[in-house]
C-alpha cells in the first residue's frame, strides 16, 4: 500500500508554504497528499489566535485544496479536519504516512521564534521521515544538491537510503558531510569512503560527493544548507524518546533549507 505525504496547515503563511512544498514532493513520489488541519477539542476555552481565522476552519481546507489543484492538476489531495491538538494529530498521521511535512513555526509563538514546539515535537518523535521547512529560507542561492549529515562511525542506514532516493528523484548530486574533531583528516576520509562504498555501489545513478571536515557538525551542516535543496539527518530511536540531540537542534534552528529528520527503521 502506497502511503501518502501528510502536511499540517493552520492558516499561517509558513504552513501554506509547507503545503506547497509537500504537494511538489507528493507528485515526485507519485503519492496522495493528505492535508491536515488540527482543531482544539474545546475551542471556546482556548484563548489566543484561532488557526484558520482568515477563512474559518472548513474554508481553510477548501482554499488550500483549490490552490493546490490549480497549481498541480495531477495531484490527488485529501483534506481533513482533526479534532485534537496539532502535535498529537500530526504524530498520529505520521504513523500512516510516507513523509510528514510541517513548517518550522505556524500561527502561534512569538516574533523571532525560529522553530516552534510542534515542529520540534514531530522531528523528535514521528515514526516516519519528517521535513521541517524554515520560516526564513535562504535567498536565491543555487539549490543544486541534497546534503546528508552522516556519522561515518555509525552510519544511519534509513537516512542514507532516504538521501540517495531524494537525490535520484530530483536529479541532484548528494553531498555527504561527516564532521569529526578527532582523528587525522586522511583517516576520516578513509572511514567515510568505506561507509559509503556499498551505497555508491547500490545507487550508481547518484553522484555522491564525500566531504569530511573538522568543523563542528552543526556549523558545517548549517553552512551547507545555504546551497542545498534538502538537508537530511538521521535520528537514532535508541536515544531517549523525544531527544534530537544538540546537532539536530542546531540544524533545525539555523538551517536555510528544508530539513528531513529520518528515524531509524
Amino acid at each position: 500500500m502506497d502511503l501518502p505525504v501528510a502536511v499540517g496547515v493552520d492558516g499561517s503563511d509558513p504552513s501554506l508554504a509547507a503545503a506547497d512544498w509537500a504537494a511538489r514532493e507528493a507528485l515526485s513520489l507519485g503519492r496522495e497528499l493528505r492535508v491536515l488541519h488540527a482543531l482544539p477539542l474545546m475551542p471556546d476555552l482556548l484563548p489566543g489566535p484561532s488557526v484558520g481565522r482568515r477563512t474559518g476552519p472548513g474554508g481553510l481546507l477548501h482554499e488550500v485544496r483549490h490552490v493546490l489543484a490549480v497549481r498541480y492538476p495531477g495531484l490527488e489531495t485529501r483534506a481533513e479536519e482533526v479534532h485534537d491538538v496539532a502535535p498529537a494529530a500530526l504524530l498520529a498521521a505520521g504513523e500512516d504516512a510516507e513523509l510528514l511535512v510541517v513548517a518550522a513555526r505556524g500561527a502561534g509563538g512569538f516574533p523571532g521564534l525560529r522553530v516552534g514546539s510542534t515542529a520540534l515535537h514531530l522531528a523528535a518523535r514521528a515514526g516516519c521521515p519528517t521535513v521541517v521547512l524554515p520560516v526564513d529560507p535562504a535567498g536565491p542561492e543555487p539549490r543544486e544538491q541534497i546534503v546528508l549529515g552522516l556519522d561515518a562511525r555509525r552510519p544511519a542506514e534509513a537516512a542514507l537510503e532516504f538521501a540517495f532516493a531524494a537525490a535520484h528523484r530530483h536529479g541532484l548530486p548528494l553531498r555527504i558531510v561527516h564532521a569529526s574533531a578527532t582523528g587525522a583528516p586522511a583517516d576520516e576520509e578513509e572511514l567515510l569512503a568505506r561507509a559509503l562504498a556499498p551505497w555508491r555501489a547500490a545507487h550508481p545513478e547518484v553522484e555522491a560527493v564525500a566531504d569530511s571536515t573538522d568543523t563542528g557538525a552543526g556549523l558545517a551542516l548549517v553552512e551547507a544548507s545555504a546551497k542545498a535543496r534538502l538537508l537530511v539527518l538521521g535520528r537514532r530511536c535508541a536515544l531517549l524518546v523525544g531527544a534530537l540531540g544538540p546537532i539536530g537542534h542546531a540544524v533545525l534552528h539555523h538551517a536555510l533549507c528544508p530539513v528531513a529528520v529520518v528515524p531509524d527503521s
